[in-house]
């Protein structure tokens, strides 16, 4: 046989594969379907409103009286603190507080 008379072979189940992934992608991307990864839960009738998204800077530090490592997470987006304590035999963050900015601007702030 002659080398160059022989065609590849083109596999037809793989390209047909592809080819519906494609059209059910574009067909999800029309359809505006947002999906719900990462969301929090919460929101039905009478919730309260939901979360939004947010804007987190992280340090590291002690805190007072304490040998532990800590970290503290703001979360200027939605205008709170999270510290969590570096438990050494668990090997995992114990969470210890979380404070609402907000609130503690408002009663600070008291009105005259």
């Amino acid at each position: 046989m002659n080398p160059q008379s022989e065609r590849p072979v083109v596999p037809v189940r793989l390209i047909a594969a592809n080819a519906v992934l494609l059209a059910a992608l574009a067909v999800l991307t029309v359809a505006g379907v947002q999906s719900q990864a990462g969301a929090q839960p919460g929101g039905g009738a009478g919730a309260a409103a939901q979360r939004g998204r947010g804007d987190y800077t992280m340090v590291s530090g002690r805190y007072q009286g304490g040998t532990a490592n800590m970290v503290y997470l703001l979360d200027s987006a939605n205008q709170e603190l999270l510290a969590l304590e570096w438990n050494r035999n668990r090997n995992e963050f114990t969470p210890l507080g979380l404070r609402s900015l907000v609130d503690d601007g408002r009663r600070l702030a008291a009105p005259r």
